[in-house]
């Protein structure tokens, strides 16, 4: 027989064991979107673009995370949104930032080796960041960011060999 002191007992296991399992699937979800994306590329990468999706913005200010307030506009989260390596060093690479509303409003930071900073904003006919330089071999961590903080939205980038307009 069930007692009330049994089934209080009964009641409080099936309690936590809901609450364990909000949780983890929470931690799960987070986990999931926070997870940045790593790439490698070498010459004559196809395809060509290589297209990357996420979503950016956040609530660090993009100055901060480079270290300099010399051209870094704009929050992002403080992890990278993607982390780019090239296997061989590129004459010319073009990184272009868009997004399908025109609302958004993105910027860039990405952080090369020995300590190269590129910040970008408005470049792409003055309404999306993109460069357009020699890289070097290396690992090349990408912000996206937004003007606004706390503003995410989603977006693409696009990396190419060739000039995008």
């Amino acid at each position: 027989m069930d007692t009330s002191k049994n089934r209080q007992s009964k009641l409080t296991k099936w309690v936590w064991g809901t609450l364990i399992s909000v949780a983890i699937a929470f931690v799960a979800i987070a986990d999931t979107a926070s997870a940045q994306e790593t790439i490698s590329l070498g010459r004559n990468f196809r395809p060509d673009p290589k297209i990357l999706n996420g979503n950016g913005g956040g609530n660090v200010s993009l100055a901060s995370i480079a270290g300099t307030n010399d051209n870094c506009r704009g929050f992002a989260n403080s992890a990278p949104d993607h982390i780019v390596t090239l296997k061989d060093n590129f004459p010319v690479m073009d990184i272009l930032v868009y997004s399908q509303n025109m609302n958004d409003d993105p910027t860039v930071l990405i952080k090369g080796p020995n300590g190269m900073i590129i910040c970008a904003d408005d470049e792409s006919r003055g309404l999306n960041p993109q460069i357009n330089r020699r890289l070097l071999k290396g690992e090349y961590q990408v912000w996206v960011g937004s003007k606004k903080a706390n503003q995410t939205f989603d977006y693409t980038l696009s990396i190419s060999e060739i000039s995008q307009k």
